[in-house]
């Protein structure tokens, strides 16, 4: 017998759960696949060198070590010179599951991050970039664990090299101030992403890959969860495509 939960069973609450979750599943498989997509887009480009962003026109992607344009920031746990950063604050805590039995799991308290424009330099000239639209894929920097409380800086440090993938835009468009800077790399439609990785090419591709194959796979899970749950609820429709439940 069904029990029930005001008009509600807990058969179709259960049901209406799991469809749910087959639409966040849904959403998280093309959002993945979409993904994919640019990471090609990504591979099969090539950096160009610095000195000629100012020439080309559309998507820019180049390879060179970040400057600081107008000034610089200071992180916020390790007071760190830098250009961009993003941050968490977790506590460790302990809770009972539903056989009674204790997990351990890692609760963010707090985070965040912000960036600058700064210059994108090689041997042959420099550009601004603005990071303030793009996908950060920053190196972790600093560590700090006191008790059941954990410190997390990620950050972009004057001098480290990075991987920009963006869009050619007028400099006269830009928000910040660029200096004297006819044009500088930011978002657009015409460019299929906006990152700005620590490293080369390779380390953008695979953050990219890692982040689409991981949503494809996690909505793949929501989708059957629901497709059981739905075949469950329904045996005829199973029965009439099949599928033994």
């Amino acid at each position: 017998m069904s029990t029930v939960i005001g008009p509600i069973t807990e058969e179709a609450l259960g049901l209406a759960l799991a469809g749910v979750g087959g639409v966040l599943g849904v959403y998280l498989v093309i959002w993945g696949v979409n993904g994919l997509r640019r990471t090609v887009a990504v591979w099969a480009s090539d950096p160009i060198p610095v000195g000629e962003a100012g020439l080309a026109d559309g998507t820019i992607e180049v390879e060179g070590t970040a400057e600081p344009l107008s000034g610089t920031l200071r992180s916020p746990y390790d007071d760190a010179e830098c250009l961009a950063y993003s941050y968490s604050k977790k506590r460790k805590e302990r809770e009972k599951n539903e056989d009674g039995e204790y997990e351990t799991e890692w609760r963010t308290l707090d985070s965040g991050g912000d960036s600058i424009p700064f210059l994108v330099s090689d041997d042959t000239g420099s550009i601004p970039v603005d990071p303030a639209a793009a996908t950060l894929g920053l190196d972790t920097e600093y560590n700090s664990r006191r008790g059941d409380i954990k410190r997390t800086e990620s950050r972009i440090d004057p001098g480290d090299g990075v991987h920009v993938i963006g869009q050619k835009v007028p400099a006269v468009e830009a928000d910040a101030d660029l200096g004297d800077a006819r044009a500088y790399i930011g978002d657009g439609e015409e460019t299929p992403t906006f990152r700005v990785t620590n490293g080369g090419e390779l380390e953008t591709v695979a953050r990219m890959f890692g982040r689409s194959a991981g949503s494809i796979a996690l909505g793949a899970v929501l989708i059957g969860v629901f497709g059981y749950a739905f075949l469950t609820e329904f045996p005829g429709i199973a029965a009439a495509i099949g599928v033994t439940v």
